[in-house]
């Protein structure tokens, strides 16, 4: 199974639930034809979880590239 595919789905998946759910109820809180902004929203959280994602895949790099060349740097 090929994650990296898998947690994009998810990602979408998720961002489309946020968008279809926000949009529902910020017409029914009365923000009427604002409602894109809740997809915004959801894509700024994936964004946000995605920085620190990012930042452990380059420990994880920079950790197995000391493993295997040996180096103290």
């Amino acid at each position: 199974m090929n994650f990296k595919v898998l947690a994009t789905i998810f990602g979408i998946v998720g961002v489309l639930l946020v968008a279809i759910a926000g949009n529902a109820v910020a017409r029914q809180a009365g923000f009427g034809e604002s409602g894109w902004l809740m997809l915004v929203f959801a894509l700024g959280i994936v964004l946000l979880g995605q920085a620190s994602i990012l930042r452990l895949q380059q420990k994880v790099r920079h950790l197995e590239a000391r493993l295997a060349g040996g180096s103290d740097a």
